[in-house]
């Protein structure tokens, strides 16, 4: 029986551009972590772990039964990308 382990990486490789989120830069004003947090909890999100990731705030949580993967502007707080699960 042959072995395809030699597979999984070149197909792991092509498949990470899909999981890369967007890149951000970091003005000299920009918001703060509670900033992005609190319109997030006040329209019933809650927030399971929040980071930075290049640059950009990224909530993981969830609204009601749904998972969600928020980017964040740090500079406007203008979501950037959103997965729903």
């Amino acid at each position: 029986m042959k072995s395809f382990a030699f597979l999984a990486l070149p197909l792991a490789l092509a498949a990470a551009p899909a999981f890369a989120g967007p890149k951000c830069t970091l003005d000299e004003g920009h918001m703060q972590m509670w900033q992005i947090a609190k319109p997030f909890e006040e329209a019933g999100g809650v927030i399971r772990q929040m980071k930075v990731s290049d640059n950009c705030y990224e909530i993981y949580g969830t609204e009601g039964d749904k998972k969600v993967e928020i980017y964040y502007d740090p500079n406007t707080g203008e979501v950037l990308e959103r997965e729903d699960d």
